[in-house]
């Protein structure tokens, strides 16, 4: 009798271990992300092909919009992502040599930051926004512009499968259509809550950017 006792005991712990330990094993798809963190955006879901996702840098709100749709475009908005690319909302962007807001913070409090010499606006081209026949070499365009200093913020190389992505390390200066300037960097392209899923943007910034 004292046996079995013992034996439904142990039994009773190893299930209370393996309720208490349930959690480890929950879907990280299931765990609430967060859409904004202070200054900055984290995991914008810019997965869909069809869609732009319109930021507003000055209240860090954001709005989908399918790429057709130009009657859903926010009145106001300072950049807009569709998975790796970038617009403006009739502004301008350069690359810098800064590595991270802090430098930038500090070159600003000790008037050593300079702004960039040439920023680049938005220039004609065309997004992919079907890739249904990827395997087969063929994948569909829409006319539209982006911003080729903004592109820089993360590379893609295709020659290879799965493809080599490679993220600047550097931070862009972002100036609106107002003049106002935000430092941006870009900080991921996958979502960890997603087992790393591509198509999943963060980035932190300072807006506006005291210059002046």
């Amino acid at each position: 009798m004292k046996k079995k006792i013992v034996t439904i005991i142990v039994a009773a712990g190893v299930i209370s271990s393996l309720l208490s330990c349930d959690d480890i094993y929950d879907d990280p798809a299931l765990i609430k992300e967060e859409t904004k963190k202070g200054q900055g955006y984290e995991n914008i879901d810019a997965t869909e092909y069809t869609n732009w996702v319109y930021l507003n840098l000055k209240d860090g709100t954001q709005t989908t919009v399918d790429y057709k749709d130009d009657r859903s475009i926010p009145a106001e908005w300072t950049i807009a992502l569709h998975r790796y690319d970038c617009k403006t909302n009739n502004g301008a962007a350069a690359q810098t040599s800064y590595t991270s807001l802090e430098a930038v913070k500090l070159a600003l409090r000790d008037k050593t930051f300079a702004l960039p010499t040439q920023f680049a606006e938005d220039e004609p081209s065309h997004i992919v926004i079907d890739v249904s026949r990827m395997m087969e070499g063929v994948l569909e365009y829409h006319d539209s512009k982006m911003n080729p200093e903004l592109a820089k913020w993360l590379n893609v190389d295709k020659s290879t499968m799965p493809p080599i992505y490679t993220m600047s390390e550097n931070v862009f200066i972002l100036r609106d259509e107002g003049g106002e300037y935000a430092a941006i960097k870009f900080r991921a392209f996958s979502n960890p809550l997603k087992y790393d899923t591509k198509g999943y943007i963060s980035f932190d910034y300072i807006y506006p950017l005291e210059v002046k």
